[in-house]
């Protein structure tokens, strides 16, 4: 009787250990067991930085794990994560005052070293950092703010940010609408403080006779300038210079104030059911496959500091030493007067 007792014990103790062998794997989110089917949402831009992001990130992530699926979303920003358009993503790619924006607010997950393998090797720069001092995202790519100008039209290349004032110009100059970066290159070009901006608002209420627009899309300094609608833009360094790669007449400065350091982010979401994963999803996008892939397709610069790109690519886009002579917002300290900001220029550019 002793020993078929012994027996039976034996055999219900296989069973429970078993039974939390796998409730334990199948609750990690790290999808252990390969056999699981995992679907991994990550929000995106859109448009050709999408096709690139496929090819770089996601592809060789789904070739390196057969049962895990990831999907694109369309762009989901702040306001949306807050009223729970976030509930069905894993990932999130937002410029990096969104993602410090998101952080603030809860809605994403504190990263460390240890979930993200190329932590390390990544620039101070790319770590966005709430103001609780924790990083609740990483950055992928860089690039600068600055000017583009058509050279056969403009006489001498800008050198600062009040040649957007130059009557040769005038009616024929675009800037992006409600765009923080661009009220932080007048705040620089003019001294102002972050408490008293109305050198900033005199400034753009100058910039009348020359602004022929103010556009709100990123992509749409690529016709008027094709157009010859405009000859100058405030604008981004990588669509200026995929421009110019297509044959474009077209060329990019900062200025002398300084231009500013562009980065796009990616944060994990609290609400994520896939947090190792997610984490490594993104890690994939700081390898130096992916980081040459950006900088070859997109003209954006690598984040990761141990990448060597070819000598012509160093030339086209934010890399190495140029990337601290950029100026790098302190998003929690501006964060506070966004919409203080955003008002006021809409009032002062509606005049």
């Amino acid at each position: 009787m002793n020993k078929r007792r012994l027996f039976l014990l034996s055999i219900l103790l296989v069973l429970v250990l078993s039974a939390c062998s796998s409730k334990e794997s199948s609750s990690s989110g790290s999808s252990d067991n390969k056999e699981e089917k995992v679907e991994l949402t990550i929000s995106s831009f859109g448009g050709t930085y999408d096709e690139v992001f496929q090819k770089y990130v996601i592809d060789p992530f789904e070739a390196d794990h057969p049962n895990v699926t990831v999907k694109i979303a369309p762009y989901t920003g702040v306001t949306k994560l807050g009223q729970g358009g976030g509930n069905n993503l894993d990932v999130v790619q937002l410029d990096d005052f969104d993602i410090i924006d998101a952080g603030n607010k809860g809605y994403l997950t504190h990263l460390e070293e240890s979930g993200i393998g190329h932590w390390n090797d990544l620039y101070p720069q790319a770590f966005l950092e709430g103001k609780d001092g924790n990083t609740y995202g990483v950055v992928n790519v860089f690039g600068a703010w600055g000017i583009a100008y058509n050279p056969n039209e403009v006489k001498e290349a800008p050198t600062s940010w009040n040649d957007l004032l130059d009557p040769s110009v005038k009616g024929k100059v675009t800037m992006m609408s409600q765009w923080i970066p661009d009220i932080l290159v007048l705040a620089e070009t003019t001294g102002a403080e972050y408490d008293a901006m109305d050198p900033v608002w005199d400034m753009y209420k100058e910039l009348a006779p020359s602004v022929a627009q103010y556009y709100a899309s990123f992509s749409a300094p690529e016709s008027l300038f094709q157009t010859g609608e405009v000859v100058m833009a405030s604008w981004f360094d990588g669509r200026a210079n995929a421009l110019k790669a297509g044959g474009s007449d077209i060329e990019f400065v900062i200025p002398e104030e300084g231009g500013i350091l562009i980065r796009s982010g990616l944060g994990v979401l609290k609400s994520s059911k896939n947090q190792e994963l997610a984490q490594e999803l993104i890690n994939y996008s700081l390898m130096p496959e992916a980081q040459i892939g950006f900088a070859k397709d997109l003209y954006y610069g690598p984040t990761n500091k141990t990448v060597t790109l070819e000598e012509a690519d160093q030339e086209s886009v934010v890399y190495g030493e140029e990337v601290a002579d950029l100026i790098t917002p302190k998003w929690n300290e501006i964060l506070p007067y966004r919409e203080e900001w955003l008002t006021k220029w809409t009032e002062v550019t509606s005049q």
